[in-house]
């Protein structure tokens, strides 16, 4: 397969939460770009972001949605699986609100 998942499926499931995440939190990013990511991450009139959060919600609440391999393949994380990741992520940029629930 060639490009990344976002290229691949523009309007496929959690396409702007994996782009975003791998924009912000791959190995190719710096401290800044996780820094942006937070300050944008509060931006509720940017509808990217807006979508992302949704999307951060749904796949915290089933993990089992995200296409398999692509998040991590996007992030290289250091976490054990993409529910470790998330979770570490929303912590970091909504760590003030509820975290969603798991449904699965």
């Amino acid at each position: 397969m060639n490009g990344f998942y976002w290229e691949r499926h523009p309007e496929g499931p959690f396409a702007t939460l994996i782009g975003v995440a791998a924009t912000y939190c791959s190995p190719d990013a710096d401290a800044e770009d996780y820094q942006r990511l937070k300050r944008l991450a509060r931006t509720e009139d940017d509808p990217r972001m807006v979508t992302f959060k949704g999307e951060l919600r749904q796949a915290l609440a089933d993990p089992g949605q995200l296409p398999e391999g692509e998040l991590e393949d996007a992030v290289e994380y250091s976490e054990q699986n993409d529910e470790d990741f998330l979770r570490r992520l929303w912590h970091d940029l909504y760590g003030d609100e509820p975290e969603p629930d798991r449904t699965g």
